[in-house]
């Protein structure tokens, strides 16, 4: 691409040499002309050499590692996984220490039931209850799991879309530094012949005007261009930087013809209906447990008691007490119950999610794929056709100012022309790389958009 550009350029001015071929003024003036669009284009070729600029793969890679937004799902994932061992383990037992029926007289041998006693306390699950707790609190950090997958789609898929937008506001930069160029070289020409005599004053002040609007052209693109970098910059986990920068071109980006290739990315364990799956399952098991709840736990104690001696030296037996108890579920209809009745209802609330879910992926891929088929076909008309045209239009039209065919302000207008038609095309090509962005955001599916994306890590060890 930058090798065609050079060679345009320098076709550019070898015709309108050409052309010349004599010494009258019009044709120093062309040739003048001629030689700042070829010096224009070697520079921006220049300018865009990717030594030491920075690709969206290295832009990838740091947001995976840094990303604050990606670190702390990964440390939510890391404490659901941590809340399922003790979801379903026992309760810790209970060890009590004391003395049992002692006088008020505080002595230990004036009544025989008098005993210093060690006991321990401990509930028995029998049923089955922390087995459904456990279960219900693995398909949580399973759906942790999901919503951290999915954050990474969406912050790669930001990253991919800031970086598109900053690459590309580089080419505007660019494409208005080439037409400040060429404007220059116009006023230059255009005071000339004004003061020569042989043009006219508002030729002159509408090429100044022009000049000045593309300057401020420039001005708009290099600072929505900080914007975009800042943006990445934040995304890759590091403060914006003020120092200049160069990028890479993007990946190239095909467009299928049949979306379904799509539509099964978005729909096949999509990390959002995994998530609404595994909380669905989560409120299931949740409801079991509450309703398990009314099948009693059996708390068993046991004591030991020390005796001594009597009052009159006689050495006593020590005792000891073991007992079961459970509770009576008599409240269970409004405590229990109510509880499992409420998980129930969370449940039909996540089925219907993952239903709608499922419907907003598949119009969402039904739509993004109308929206990169437009883009894609409307970077190819204006590369192919309308950009290329206009180029020829003007080395016509530097050809025809040259032989006397055509005045300065023609020039003038077919460059004028071209640079709109360049910047829409950079529009497009935006376009085009968004739809390429928003993909992975859907989908998380690099190979479909052309992009390498790093692997994902749900868990901070």
């Amino acid at each position: 691409m930058i090798l065609r550009r050079n060679i345009r350029w320098t076709t550019l001015a070898l015709i309108v040499a050409i052309a010349l071929g004599g010494s009258s003024a019009r044709a120093r003036e062309a040739g003048a002309l001629a030689d700042s669009l070829a010096h224009g284009g070697m520079a921006a070729a220049h300018a865009m050499s990717p030594g030491g600029a920075l690709s969206l793969e290295e832009a990838l890679l740091d947001v995976a590692a840094a990303n604050p937004s990606l670190q702390a799902r990964r440390a939510m994932v890391t404490a659901a996984l941590r809340r399922v061992p003790p979801s379903g383990a026992w309760e810790q037992p209970m060890l009590e220490l004391g003395a049992v029926n002692v006088p008020l007289s505080g002595k230990f041998n004036d009544d025989e039931m008098t005993m210093k006693m060690v006991g321990l306390v401990q509930r028995v699950p029998l049923f089955g209850k922390n087995g459904l707790r456990r279960r219900a609190a693995d398909q949580e950090a399973e759906a942790e799991g999901a919503a951290a997958t999915r954050s990474h789609y969406e912050i790669f898929g930001a990253a991919i879309e800031a970086y598109a937008e900053s690459y590309f506001g580089l080419e505007r930069a660019r494409a208005a530094g080439r037409h400040r160029g060429v404007m220059d070289r116009l006023v230059e020409s255009a005071r000339a012949r004004y003061r020569s005599g042989n043009g006219r004053l508002e030729d002159a002040l509408r090429a100044e005007a022009e000049r000045a609007r593309v300057h401020a052209d420039a001005i708009s693109f290099a600072a929505g261009t900080a914007r975009s970098l800042a943006r990445l910059d934040a995304l890759r986990g590091r403060d914006p930087s003020p120092d200049a920068r160069d990028l890479q071109a993007l990946p190239s980006f095909a467009v299928p013809a049949d979306p379904s290739g799509w539509l099964a990315a978005a729909r096949d364990g999509h990390p959002r209906l995994l998530e609404a799956e595994a909380r669905e399952r989560r409120y299931a098991f949740s409801a079991r447990a509450a309703r398990r709840m009314v099948w009693p736990d059996l708390e068993v104690r046991a004591s030991y008691g020390v005796r001594g001696k009597d009052r009159f030296g006689m050495a006593l037996e020590d005792m000891f007490t073991a007992t079961v108890g459970f509770m009576v579920p008599i409240f269970a209809k409004s405590r229990e119950y109510a509880m499992g009745a409420e998980m129930d209802a969370m449940a039909r609330g996540a089925a219907a999610e993952r239903r709608e879910a499922e419907l907003d992926l598949s119009r969402e891929a039904m739509s993004l794929h109308a929206e990169a088929s437009a883009a894609s076909r409307m970077v190819s008309l204006l590369a192919d056709t309308v950009v290329v045209v206009q180029r020829r239009a003007v080395e016509a039209g530097w050809s025809g100012y040259a032989a006397g065919g055509s005045d300065l302000w023609r020039v003038f207008e077919l460059s004028h022309s071209l640079y709109s038609e360049e910047l829409q095309h950079l529009d497009a090509q935006e376009g085009l790389a968004v739809t390429q962005a928003r993909l992975v955001s859907l989908t998380g599916r690099g190979d479909l958009a052309g992009v390498e994306l790093p692997a994902i890590r749900k868990e901070e060890r």
